[in-house]
């Protein structure tokens, strides 16, 4: 498995530190972002390969962070997946409309997530 620079955004810290750690054994390079407001200066300072981001934030929603993140970006392979716990029937024409390249519900198992995050990448690379 490849190693790749993952940025993660969740707003709740038991997510955030449960995904982090998932991420981080299986060899990732993982930031973290709690607040919103960190994540523009994160992507510019890590450059990652994938973006996991929250869809349901307090201060703004995923999508309209994708849309600005997207806009914004120096790395036309980094990836951004929306990463939810609501369901991907109700998200589907958010997760398009934003520009994500995807989504993942917070509640797959992480076998599920590291290979998600895995397929994504490998054709981002190619």
């Amino acid at each position: 498995m490849s190693t790749y620079r993952i940025l993660l955004v969740d707003d709740e810290p038991f997510i955030l530190t449960a995904t982090a750690g998932l991420l981080r054994g299986a060899g990732h390079s993982v930031t973290a972002c709690e607040q919103w407001t960190g994540v523009a200066a994160a992507v510019h300072r890590e450059n990652p390969d994938i973006v996991l981001l929250d869809y349901n934030m307090p201060a703004i929603k995923g999508d309209e962070l994708c849309r600005i993140l997207k806009r914004n970006a120096t790395n036309d392979r980094m990836k951004i997946l929306i990463f939810s716990s609501e369901s991907e029937s109700d998200l589907v024409d958010i997760v398009r409309r934003s520009g994500a390249d995807g989504f993942i519900p917070k509640n797959s198992p992480g076998h599920v997530l590291l290979n998600r995050i895995g397929s994504e990448l490998s054709v981002a690379m190619n």
